[in-house]
């Protein structure tokens, strides 16, 4: 019995379960101090000696070499407000477009920002390629950013959403900022960029490739 958990926790890396399978299987709840050390000594032998364990031998063979156990993507748990750029600048939808043409001529100006009303809820995204046709077409002389912007196609992400349904927004939409909205106040509390992203997976592989056996 001891033998069984031994080669199931090397096997599969899982001593817990290894051990307390053996002994609720068997009966032999007075063999559990044994049974785990036989399974953690297994665990031990087996993590030290082999770069994967069985549950991903098949998935190396056909050419994707696992070396550490799988875990959640990060774009999967994470929310918006655990990763996002608090208090962005943001644009005044009373600002008129000559001045936001001059804003985004500045240097260090950001390709985009969020354009909100007196109460700070989120009316469109002003881009430096907004800037640019404005200058092109000729914006009427007086015309505020509220005016010339559609925020009917704007995509925007509520704080609690996971980061994975706003990246899929930039893949379908080709737009690289997003902005995050409260769901409470519907006011702007952040903006999230692809940068963001990479950071929070960064992050997550970086803690995961470099844990101390």
């Amino acid at each position: 019995m001891i033998g069984m958990a031994g080669i199931i926790s090397g096997a599969m890396r899982a001593q817990m379960t290894a051990a307390v399978f053996a002994v609720e299987l068997t009966g032999h709840f007075d063999a559990l101090p044994a049974t785990l050390a036989a399974s953690v000594g297994a665990y031990a032998v087996s993590v030290l000696v082999m770069r994967r364990s069985i549950l991903t031998e098949k998935i190396a063979r056909r050419g994707r070499h696992i070396l550490q156990e799988y875990t959640v993507d990060p774009l999967e748990f994470l929310q918006a407000r655990d990763v996002m750029t608090p208090d962005p600048t943001c644009l005044p939808g009373s600002m008129p477009v000559a001045d936001a043409v001059a804003h985004f001529a500045r240097p260090g100006a950001h390709r985009s920002y969020p354009v909100i009303d007196s109460d700070g809820r989120l009316q469109g995204v002003a881009s430096r390629s907004d800037a640019l046709q404005w200058q092109i077409d000729g914006s009427p002389a007086g015309a505020s950013l509220a005016e010339v912007l559609s925020d009917a196609s704007q995509p925007f992400g509520w704080a609690t959403s996971p980061i994975g349904e706003i990246a899929d927004q930039m893949i379908e939409t080709g737009i690289g900022r997003i902005p995050v909205v409260d769901p409470d106040t519907a006011r702007v509390v952040g903006i999230l960029t692809r940068h963001d992203l990479l950071r929070a997976r960064y992050t997550q592989t970086t803690a995961e490739s470099q844990r101390s056996r």
